[in-house]
C-alpha cells in the first residue's frame, strides 16, 4: 500500500475514534516515506488525545523538522509542552506560533496562561491584553486578566477586567469572588460583600466566598455576619487551616475565647507553622498564656 494510501487509512481510523490504529497506519506511511509532515503532524495529534505528551512532542518537532513550519504545528506543540508541564517550552512554542499568526486570540489567550504558570504575571497579563484586543467576547480572558492585576496588585485594572468578564458571562461564581477580592484591596468593602454574596447565590458550598465574604463583613463591623460566614467556611472545609484561624480570631475579638480555643487548637494541629504568625493576634494571649491550651487532632 502507498504511503498516501496509508495516510488515508489512519484519518479514516481517527475519525472513527481508532487512535491507535491510526498511528500505526501513519507510521506505516512514514516508514515508506519519513519526509512527510503532515503525517507526522497527524501522529502528534493522536498521541496528544491520548495524552501521551513525550510522544507527541517528538512527532511534531519531526514535522516541524520536515518542512512543517507552520502556525498550527507550534501551536500544537505549545499545548503539548503546556500539558506535560514544561511551561518553557511552551512559552517558546506560542512564541514562534504568533510570529506566524500574531492575529491569533487562541494563541495570545494560551501564552497568558503558560506564562501564569511559570509565575511571570507581567507577561501573562500582557498577553491576555493582547487576546482581549483580538476577541473582546471571550469572557475567560478578561476573567485570567483580572487574575493577572490582581497577582500584580494592579488592582482597579483587575476590577475593571473582572466587570468586564461579567458583562460578557455574569454565572460564574469565582469571576464573582476574585472580583470581590480586588474590591476588598480598594477598601470597597460593600461592593466586595455584594460580589461574595453573588458568588455565593451561584455556588453555596464554594468555601473562600464564605471565607472572604467573612472578612469583608468583620472590616465592616459586622461581626455577627462575619461569624456566621466564617462558620459557614469552616463547615464546608473542616480542615482548612486559615478559616479555623479567622473563625477563632473573630470569636476571640468577640469575647468568646471558649468558642475561639477549639478552633485555635485545630488550626495549629493542622499547620503547626501558624504559630509564628500568633504574636500578631492580641486577641490570642489569654488562650496561649493558659498552661492546658495545646493543639488537637480533633
Amino acid at each position: 500500500m502507498s504511503a498516501d494510501r496509508l495516510v488515508q487509512e489512519g484519518v479514516a481510523r481517527f475519525e472513527q475514534g481508532d487512535l491507535e490504529g491510526a498511528i500505526v497506519a501513519w507510521r506505516r506511511a512514514l516508514e515508506i516515506d519519513p519526509g512527510m509532515p503532515e503525517a507526522w503532524f497527524d501522529v502528534g495529534n493522536a498521541w496528544l488525545r491520548l495524552r501521551s505528551f513525550d510522544a507527541a512532542i517528538e512527532a511534531y518537532r519531526r514535522a516541524i523538522a520536515a518542512g512543517g513550519d507552520d502556525f498550527v504545528c507550534w501551536f500544537n506543540l505549545g499545548n503539548a509542552y503546556a500539558d506535560a508541564g514544561d511551561f518553557d517550552e511552551s512559552v517558546h512554542c506560542y512564541r514562534k506560533a504568533i510570529g506566524i499568526a500574531p492575529q491569533s486570540h487562541q494563541a495570545w489567550y494560551n501564552l497568558g496562561f503558560v506564562c501564569a504558570e511559570r509565575g511571570d504575571q507581567l507577561a501573562a497579563a500582557e498577553a491576555y491584553r493582547r487576546a482581549s484586543e483580538l476577541d473582546p467576547d471571550d469572557y475567560q480572558v478578561w476573567y485570567n486578566l483580572g487574575n493577572a492585576c490582581l497577582d500584580l496588585g494592579r488592582n482597579p485594572e483587575a476590577v475593571a477586567a473582572f466587570e468586564r468578564a461579567l458583562q460578557r458571562h455574569d454565572r460564574d461564581h469565582e469571576v464573582w469572588n476574585n472580583l470581590g477580592t480586588a474590591l476588598v484591596q480598594l477598601e470597597r468593602r460593600r461592593e466586595a460583600i455584594l460580589a461574595f454574596r453573588r458568588a455565593l447565590a451561584l455556588e453555596p458550598a464554594y468555601h473562600p466566598s464564605w471565607n472572604n465574604l467573612g472578612g469583608a463583613l468583620e472590616e465592616s463591623g459586622a461581626h455577627a455576619e462575619a461569624l456566621e460566614a466564617y462558620a459557614k467556611a469552616v463547615e464546608i472545609m473542616p480542615d482548612r487551616a486559615t478559616y479555623r484561624l479567622n473563625l477563632a480570631s473573630a470569636l476571640a475579638r468577640s469575647g468568646d475565647l471558649d468558642g475561639a480555643a477549639p478552633h485555635l487548637s485545630r488550626a495549629l494541629a493542622l499547620a503547626p507553622e501558624v504559630r509564628s504568625l500568633l504574636p500578631g493576634f492580641a486577641e490570642f494571649v489569654p488562650l496561649l498564656d493558659d498552661p492546658t491550651f495545646r493543639p488537637t487532632d480533633d
